[in-house]
């Protein structure tokens, strides 16, 4: 848990604009999940649906401030799954950003829901 928070709060910052940063954790019956919240410049569907692929970069001419090797978020989705979990995104250009990472309660239970939405539209603590 903890190279994963390490990783999505790097990412934040990252990519965050000076922006504010939220951190919402919440349980239900079966999951614990948290969500790590940026209001920076968000990306494109396409560019979401490759964040996790190891060493891709939405823009890697970019400039960055932290460094990073592209790995950070496959890293965190691997980790998020041998936990029994799982690592979502949700972003949309102007924006912001929202990951949220969910493990179930108890070793081994089935998540039958997260507890926190990964689309920022539908609800939450924003």
């Amino acid at each position: 848990m903890r190279r994963i928070l390490r990783n999505l709060l790097g990412n934040a910052i990252e990519h965050g604009e000076g922006r504010p940063i939220g951190v919402v954790i919440d349980s239900n019956a079966s999951a614990v999940a948290i969500a790590v919240d940026d209001e920076g410049a968000g990306m494109t569907a396409q560019d979401a649906e490759r964040v996790f692929d190891r060493f891709w970069r939405a823009d890697p001419s970019r400039k960055r401030t932290i460094g990073g090797t592209g790995l950070g978020l496959s890293i965190s989705r691997e980790d998020a799954a041998l936990h029994g979990g799982h690592l979502e995104v949700w972003s949309s250009p102007g924006v912001g950003t929202r990951f949220v990472v969910t493990l179930p309660r108890r070793r081994g239970a089935t998540i039958t829901s997260s507890p926190i939405p990964v689309d920022q539209r539908e609800g939450g603590d924003e």
